[in-house]
Parts: C-alpha cells; structure tokens; sequence
C-alpha cells in the first residue's frame, strides 16, 4: 500500500477515496455513509483494498457497518478490489449491474480480457489478482432500483454507452449522482482554464455513440447538481459538462469513421484525438504545458482508440 491515503469529505456523508492507479487524482471510489450504515461505490483495483481498509479505520467506520460494496461496472478501475473488499466485509452484500454479476462471481473471462488489453505484467501491476464473490452474497440491482440505504434513497440506472453493465446510482439526499465511466473523464490538473476538459472513456469493447447520448438525457431528467465521477472526482456546472460530453461522444465517433480504412487506423485515432485534446486545452488556457498535458491522457487516448477500433469493427460487420 502506497505510504499516502488521499481522501475528502465532499458533505452529505460522502468521502472521496483516491484508489492510486498510476498516480493521485486518475481514479477514485466513493464511500457514502448515513446513520450508521456506510457503503462503497466502486472499489478500484485489487490493490486499491488496503486503501479503502484503512480510510474505514481513520473514519472508525467498524467493518461490519458496511452493508453495500456497489461497483458501477466490472471494468477492473471501477470493480478489480470488489472480491477482495468483501473478504473484509462481514456483512455487506455486492450490488451489480444484471449483466455484471456472472463476471464477480467468476472472474476468469474478465481478468483475460484485461489481459489482453494491458498483457501480464502491467496487469499485475496496476490491478493485482482479482478474488471471486459467492453468488449468495451478490444482489441484482435492476434498472429503476430504489435502495433503502438507511432511510437515504438511491437510485440505480442502466446506464449503457461506455459499457452494456454499467449503472449509475442518483443519491436523493445529495442531489448527485455517482456516475463511473459514464459522465466521461476529467482530471483536476487539466481544469484550471477557462472550461473543464472533459471526455468519453470509449475504451473496449462496448462504446455506443448512438445510445450513450441518451443515456446521458435520462440522467439529466433527475436533475442533478453535481456528479461524482471515477476519474475524477465531484463536479458541478453538469448541464455545461453534459453539453461538453455529448459533443466529444459525437466527433469521435466521426474520427474514427474518418479513419476507418486506414492503415494501423488505432495508432491514428489515438494520434488524432489526443491532439484534438491538446488543442483544447492550450485553446481553453489550462495553464499545463502540452508536455504535462501528454503524460496525463496519451495512455487514455491509446485505449480510448483501441474501443474505437472495436467499435468500427462491428460497424462493418453489419
């Protein structure tokens, strides 16, 4: 475990946790307390679970207080630490998407696409070994779901667009909502300009351009007042960022359509929206110099256009 815990309380029972992927401020999960009961919204990697174990600590959160563990999908930043967490948890039952419980319960099929994305060093590495979760233990949490969290209500939403398991979850108390994947990527260091930088996480295998803007029009129908996002997070101003997000949805699916038929068209879509990124943010006057810039979203974009390929691919298939 990395020698700093970085966390924040953001009010209304909910602390930020940084998981330390890579390095601080890249992925986040969310503990949420009230009355008693605490739960975690995502978990981060397997190696993500002595930091969570110690923010219980530091808080004197007992373990036996968390009853929920709800990652928002099975990609392993969002839901790698679950089987590991719950080890831990004596008494707390994992929520997941209807198409995301088979994958905890046996974990095989994920950790070899992870595999094959990342290759077996750097999986061990950034998410360390990923432990099974009973079945017994698991609940299916079904669009519309409404959780009794201790007389605090969240709502649980499918959510598709960057991936087919993915839910999101509206906390009534604090008029957010915990949104994984799906109300995109944005890092603080890359927020200090005139606009947020935000984008789509269209990593493989599932981005939908034409699903994930309506997705994004149902989740705005709670009317939210801010976001609480994986990488990174609390954000206000969401009306701005859903309008920022739906737009970049839009032109990378057009770049990558642009691409289509060329040669190692991965390498160009990356080459192609990290430079339109790029210009963005020196256009936005972020205040980070393109070098800086590069070191915090290049790998991003190479996965991002990895998806974007996948999603070409089934393009063509039709």
């Amino acid at each position: 475990m990395s020698d700093q815990i970085y966390y924040q309380d953001l009010g209304n029972g909910i602390t930020c946790i940084d998981t330390m992927l890579h390095r601080p401020g890249l992925a986040a999960c969310y503990l949420i307390e009230h009355d008693g009961m605490a739960g975690f919204i995502d978990t981060g990697t397997n190696n993500s679970v002595p930091i969570l174990l110690e923010v219980l600590k530091r808080k004197r959160i007992a373990l036996e207080n968390v009853a929920y563990v709800m990652p928002t999908h099975v990609h392993l930043d969002h839901a790698g630490g679950a089987g590991g967490l719950m080890q831990h948890l004596p008494n707390a039952t994992l929520l997941m998407h209807p198409r995301g419980a088979r994958h905890m319960i046996d974990p095989e099929k994920l950790e070899q696409g992870s595999l094959a994305v990342y290759g077996e060093a750097a999986f061990g590495r950034m998410f360390g070994r990923l432990v099974p979760v009973e079945a017994e233990r698991i609940q299916i949490a079904e669009d519309g779901f409404e959780l009794d969290f201790n007389g605090r209500k969240l709502v649980f939403l499918d959510s598709p667009g960057h991936a087919r398991h993915h839910y999101c979850v509206y906390d009534e108390q604090s008029e957010g909502l915990f949104t994984g994947d799906t109300f995109g990527a944005s890092y603080p260091e890359l927020n200090g300009g005139r606009a947020r930088f935000i984008f789509p996480p269209s990593t493989p295998v599932q981005f939908d351009p034409s699903t994930w803007p309506l997705t994004l029009d149902r989740l705005m129908s709670f009317n939210p007042k801010r976001i609480y996002v994986t990488h990174f997070g609390m954000h206000e101003q969401v009306e701005l960022l859903q309008a920022s997000l739906k737009i970049s949805i839009r032109d990378y699916a057009d770049t990558a359509k642009e691409f289509s038929t060329a040669e190692n068209r991965s390498e160009k879509i990356a080459q192609s929206i990290l430079q339109s990124s790029i210009n963005y943010l020196l256009d936005q006057q972020c205040g980070v110099d393109v070098a800086t810039i590069r070191s915090l979203i290049a790998q991003d974009m190479e996965l991002n256009a990895q998806g974007l390929d996948h999603w070409l691919s089934t393009l063509q298939l039709r």
